[in-house]
């Protein structure tokens, strides 16, 4: 092969590799921005926009830093009590200590070629010398395979990760997350809440509650609420609300004049959730 027809050839394996890098950058650009988002839904969108923006200006070095950082999976994410909407937290990680070494190692000695490749292939390559040129092309090929791995690699990842952001997209828009969305909503509800406590603070020593009881402080410490349950078309009754959130039992009891009265109490697994 002729010297110039050599020099063509490195040329375009430079360039090569240099949109391969860029690839990879951008997969990696992804991964980041889409394996962890921790939000109130009126917030994802906005959430999504600046990590986007954020991690957009990270360098390739930064950006591989991020990736191979296997970070606590017991970090703790707001708890239910700071929820005044429906929140939700996605992370997905591979539980693998040893993965995010290899992928450090790997990685990070890409950087070291990706900046070798910009900013000093020049210094060793010598493009009188046909022995330098064949050299620096065969360092070229074997670098090219390397990045192509760790493409394939992380396009693998991201098939994971997009697998698991469209099942809980499925699972979002499910009629089962719907009822389980309307459940929780109703369980922020602030005469709920209130219920919950009167549940706890007041019971007899048999664990009931008179409702009736409960409705009266209710009257007092919330009336505004009171007030919007009483006009709502939805809920005919506190008793309809309170089955909604499904919170609750209930049982009757006779009085002495021969009525009847209802009782409540928290269930088992929810006073564990409102201790």
């Amino acid at each position: 092969m002729l010297l110039t027809d050599l020099i063509s050839e490195v040329q375009r394996k430079i360039g090569r590799n240099i949109i391969l890098f860029q690839q990879l950058e951008g997969l990696l650009k992804y991964v980041l921005t889409f394996r962890e988002i921790d939000g109130y839904i009126s917030e994802l969108q906005d959430i999504i926009e600046v990590k986007k923006a954020s991690i957009d200006k990270q360098t390739m070095g930064q950006l591989v830093g991020q990736f191979t950082e296997n970070k606590n999976q017991n970090e703790s994410i707001r708890s239910a009590d700071d929820h005044k909407e429906p929140h939700i937290s996605f992370k997905f990680w591979i539980d693998n200590e040893d993965f995010y070494l290899n992928k450090k190692e790997s990685l990070s000695k890409l950087v070291q070629e990706r900046n070798k490749l910009v900013h000093h292939l020049l210094l060793d390559l010598d493009l009188k010398s046909i022995d330098s040129c064949e050299l620096i092309s065969k360092r070229l090929d074997i670098q090219c395979e390397h990045i192509r791995s760790e493409i394939k690699a992380t396009q693998s990842f991201i098939k994971v990760l997009t697998d698991g952001r469209k099942t809980m997209s499925e699972f979002i828009s499910s009629d089962i997350y719907k009822k389980e969305l309307i459940i929780q909503l109703l369980r922020l509800n602030s005469l709920v809440l209130l219920l919950a406590k009167i549940a706890k603070e007041t019971a007899r020593k048999d664990g009931w509650t008179l409702l009736n009881s409960a409705t009266s402080l209710l009257k007092k410490h919330e009336p505004e609420e009171w007030d919007l349950l009483r006009k709502s078309t939805e809920y005919k009754s506190l008793k309809s609300l309170m089955l909604k959130t499904e919170l609750f039992e209930f049982s009757e009891e006779k009085t002495s004049k021969g009525g009847i009265r209802v009782l409540y109490k928290l269930k088992t697994d929810s006073a564990l959730a409102y201790a």
